[in-house]
């Protein structure tokens, strides 16, 4: 099969780790929604378990061959780009999965956050360094802004690790097979949801430096200083030793 250099494409070739991913994937007669189906390798193990399923393609190439091979009333392939994909057709909640081009990672990550009321659960294939960041917690070298971000609005599981030999073509990276599941509320509820993002990322794109330090944007070392007394965070520790909870304690003092 010919593949687009520009569009990553990575598709998942070996046998025992497709069915390992379809069968690790909770489903019951769902709506799926299969980002970037390919030749359609896992697509014909999600068709079975579908009370609807759509394949959204970028490549109209593959498309055209998909449409050939599956013929049935229960899929649908739709030639379009996942990121700008409208869901609010959805009557109910999909369950979205992808084999995910790792050049796509972070902005699908907000993408699903953006569109979570229209998702039950996502199961996904990204770069295992990246499934570390999402998944790390706090004074680990991988934790960081996009921890905060997604573990703020979901849970996150890894599933199991893909060798890069799997695919085809090979990339230079190993893979890993995540769950993600939305909170129908977050677990700790901030009053500013993008003041509390943008209080994470300051503090992470200075990550050597301590706390009190990393909020230099947000006052003075000496109202700093207060805050965090205010919030019972210690001045001296490092944003990666901060919680999503203490950054969220922070974020209410900030905004009083």
């Amino acid at each position: 099969m010919r593949f687009k250099k520009s569009f990553g494409q990575n598709f998942l070739r070996d046998e025992r780790f497709i069915r390992k991913v379809v069968s690790s994937m909770e489903l019951n007669n769902d709506i799926i929604i299969e980002i970037g189906p390919g030749s359609g390798q896992i697509t014909r193990y999600l068709m079975p378990k579908a009370k609807k399923l759509y394949c959204v393609e970028k490549d109209t190439s593959l498309i055209n061959i998909l449409k050939k091979r599956f013929v049935s009333d229960s899929v649908e392939f739709i030639n379009g780009d996942i990121l700008t994909f409208d869901l609010s057709f959805l009557k109910t909640k999909a369950v979205i999965f992808g084999n995910v081009p790792f050049n796509i990672s972070n902005r699908l990550i907000r993408y699903l956050v953006r569109n979570r009321n229209f998702i039950k659960k996502g199961y996904f294939t990204f770069q295992k360094e990246f499934v570390r960041k999402l998944a790390a917690s706090p004074r680990k070298k991988e934790y960081g802004y996009i921890s905060c971000f997604i573990q703020y609005y979901a849970d996150i599981k890894i599933i199991f690790d893909i060798p890069k030999e799997s695919f085809y073509p090979k990339p230079e990276v190993d893979a890993s097979f995540i769950g993600i599941e939305f909170f129908d509320n977050p677990r700790i509820k901030a009053k500013n949801e993008d003041f509390l993002f943008k209080l994470i990322r300051s503090a992470f794109s200075a990550r050597r430096k301590k706390i009190i330090n990393a909020l230099s944007g947000f006052g003075d070392r000496e109202y700093i200083s207060k805050v965090l007394k205010s919030a019972n965070i210690d001045e001296s520790l490092r944003p990666q030793d901060l919680s999503l909870g203490d950054y969220c304690s922070i974020a209410g003092v900030l905004e009083q």
